[in-house]
């Protein structure tokens, strides 16, 4: 029996206060991630918020 999926519901609102407060436990800005990213200078965490940020760009539609 495979378990229930678990499925979130969020608001622009919760998008966008998700956002910030990835950002904030990285102390830099996205395009600041991004361009750290191109040159693979980015640490398993950083990555990894950069990755949920570009989760959070796409169920905002952008």
């Amino acid at each position: 029996m495979t378990p229930e999926p678990i499925v979130n519901v969020l608001s622009p609102t919760d998008l966008e206060a998700r956002r910030r407060d990835l950002l904030a436990s990285v102390g830099c800005s996205l395009y600041d991630l991004r361009d750290r990213a191109h040159e693979y200078a980015l640490s398993i965490e950083e990555l990894e918020v950069l990755r949920e940020l570009e989760r959070l760009e796409f169920l905002a539609g952008n």
